[in-house]
């Protein structure tokens, strides 16, 4: 495979997006429940096809969330690259459902994939937690190290999952999350917050803070429960406030069209933000290593940040 490279010599698509200084902010893929698959690998593009999979129990459970508001993800903890070789612990899987309003996880362990037949995964895309599954009450760090998806992922992330292994928060390697030229990626669950370009160290500080309740605004992409032009007008008004505040600090109150884009309206501590969100296509670029023809993204771009009717803080 021929990488993109940059004029510097630097290459693959995370390295030409970080070059253009291509925009992250909006670009969390929209997602409202989330299936997580314990498998140590290898793992293959796309996901369901990897190796010791049972292909009749994945192609079932295909079917059941074809059309639904379900990704289907693989995780494995960080640092394992070879398949399971005995029946020492139970494997996990997860099902996330990703609100503002009602998040929730549900963990499920079994040792046969086969077992996962007797649940129902479509449950992850409703507000209402089943009563199968043990609770879950913290945090899930997914790292994207998806090396068939795209090699940036597996080159950046693994570091990144290494840093963060061996901590109290509980994080695992997954497969392709969106977004492969902003690796090194990370989504937080249940809240669906997406993180992008970020190295070890910054890493750890923006899980340290996510564990104390806080958005670290520098390599914010959005959250999955947003239209793309929301996620943008929050990580702008974070940037703005200038200190991180809480994953649920920003309400969204209202979100209409206008010519040009949206307006979004946010709320804060008080205080009420009229936020001017553009749409416009970008030059044209690789969207990922193997991208067989360059295509132009869309961004969308904060133009003006307004308090209404004098409710916003200076």
């Amino acid at each position: 495979m021929r990488l993109p490279t940059t004029p510097d010599g630097r290459r693959g698509c995370s390295a030409l997006a970080r070059h253009t200084d291509e925009q992250i902010a909006g670009t969390a893929g929209r997602t409202g429940g989330w299936l997580l698959i314990e498998h140590d690998g290898p793992w293959r593009n796309p996901a369901f096809a990897s190796e010791g999979l049972d292909r009749a129990v994945v192609s079932e459970l295909s079917r059941r969330i074809a059309g639904r508001d379900v990704r289907p993800q693989l995780i494995k903890r960080p640092g394992t690259r070879e398949r399971r070789t005995r029946d020492d612990r139970p494997l996990r899987a997860y099902l996330v459902h990703t609100s503002r309003a009602r998040p929730w996880v549900r963990r499920i362990d079994f040792h046969d994939l086969a077992e996962l037949l007797d649940v129902d995964v479509t449950a992850a895309e409703r507000p209402e937690p089943p009563a199968f599954g043990s609770p879950v009450d913290h945090t899930l760090y997914l790292v994207c190290t998806h090396a068939k998806k795209d090699p940036c992922c597996a080159m950046l992330g693994r570091p990144v999952a290494a840093a963060l292994a061996g901590g109290e928060a509980e994080v695992w390697e997954t497969t392709h999350v969106g977004g492969d030229r902003f690796a090194a990626n990370l989504v937080a669950l249940p809240q669906g917050v997406y993180f992008g370009r970020l190295t070890p160290e910054s890493a750890q500080d923006t899980v340290a803070a996510l564990e104390r309740g806080l958005v670290l605004p520098e390599n914010y992409r959005g959250r999955c429960t947003d239209s793309s032009p929301a996620q943008a007008a929050e990580a702008a008004l974070r940037s703005r406030l200038g200190v991180p505040v809480g994953v649920d600090a920003l309400a969204h109150l209202a979100e209409e069209e206008t010519e040009r884009g949206a307006r979004v309206l946010l709320g804060h501590d008080g205080g009420l933000y009229s936020v001017s969100v553009e749409t416009e296509e970008g030059t044209e670029c690789p969207s990922t290593c193997s991208a067989l023809s360059p295509t132009r993204p869309v961004f969308h771009r904060v133009r003006h940040i307004s308090g209404v009717l004098g409710t916003a803080p200076a």
